[in-house]
């Protein structure tokens, strides 16, 4: 029986996700996602978002030593025309991305449908992992994926992660800073087969995983670029932000660890991250 890999990203969604304003009861109340509407789908926004996806995610799909996988991309109508056109044309030469728009304001609902027919066609619920649209996974991900898959062939459902990666950023307007980082069960590349067909991978929050599933940590290279950057509510410096487990690297040692599993990334213009002009 064939492992259904799913990696899922949410580019822009308008509905119930991660931000603390989202999570509770009135998650989904119209006066808030007006206040979300506005702030996602600001020009400038979605003009650094774009960079990001561009730079990070999408070239991570494209670099895929296993190329046997599928990558959805999950976002909303209300995402301004030119925009949505801009991320059809993105995605419409590349064969393992699925774009799927929803008026749906809760991911686990626009989701449900999906990973239910992806289980039905594979004969058991699928492996799926996460990662945000600015961030870069291993080349080697998926591949791995399916090595661990086959370990646990006996286990109806397991979660793993891949702790170490690098990240880079800037927070107001500090210049780009990079670091090594060790992080189990970070968000960026954290996979997990569930044991009910339909239920997504955001139905838990990416820490708790191991709490409910068998989970490995893989130590084995490096499994995820992240950044960390002036998005959102984010007001914090980014010696603020930045946890103490990061160690600080140079840039010319960040391009080094680089080389095995993004060397997709070498080279590239990360300056992005800066916003331009900030006090």
């Amino acid at each position: 029986m064939r492992d259904d890999i799913v990696g899922i990203c949410r580019f822009s969604f308008l509905g119930k996700c991660d931000w603390a304003e989202t999570t509770g009861k009135d998650g989904e109340a119209p006066a808030l996602m007006a206040r979300r509407r506005a702030m996602l789908y600001a020009p400038e926004r979605l003009a650094r978002r774009f960079a990001a996806f561009e730079t990070l995610c999408l070239p991570s799909v494209k670099a895929q030593t296993d190329a046997d996988f599928s990558f959805w991309l999950l976002t909303s109508p209300e995402m301004p025309r030119e925009w949505l056109d801009r991320l059809r044309d993105l995605c419409a030469g590349v064969p393992q991305i699925r774009l799927i728009v929803s008026d749906s304001r809760n991911t686990l609902d626009a989701l449900r449908q999906p990973l239910h027919r992806a289980a039905e066609a594979a004969g058991r619920t699928a492996i799926q992992f996460r990662v945000d649209d600015d961030d870069a996974f291993s080349r080697h991900h998926v591949a791995r994926l399916r090595r661990h898959a086959r370990r646990f062939e006996d286990l109806p459902a397991f979660a793993i992660s891949y702790p170490q990666g690098l990240v880079f950023g800037s927070y107001e307007g500090e210049p780009v800073s990079f670091w090594r980082a060790h992080q189990p069960f970070i968000g960026a590349g954290a996979a997990v087969r569930m044991r009910v067909p339909g239920r997504c991978i955001y139905a838990l929050n990416h820490f708790q995983l191991p709490k409910h599933f068998p989970g490995l940590t893989d130590i084995q290279g490096l499994g995820y670029v992240q950044t960390r950057w002036d998005e959102g509510d984010s007001v914090a410096t980014i010696w603020a932000k930045f946890p103490k487990w990061f160690q600080p690297l140079t840039a010319e040692d960040f391009q080094r660890d680089l080389a095995e599993d993004f060397p997709f990334l070498q080279g590239v213009d990360l300056g992005f991250v800066e916003r331009k002009g900030a006090a």
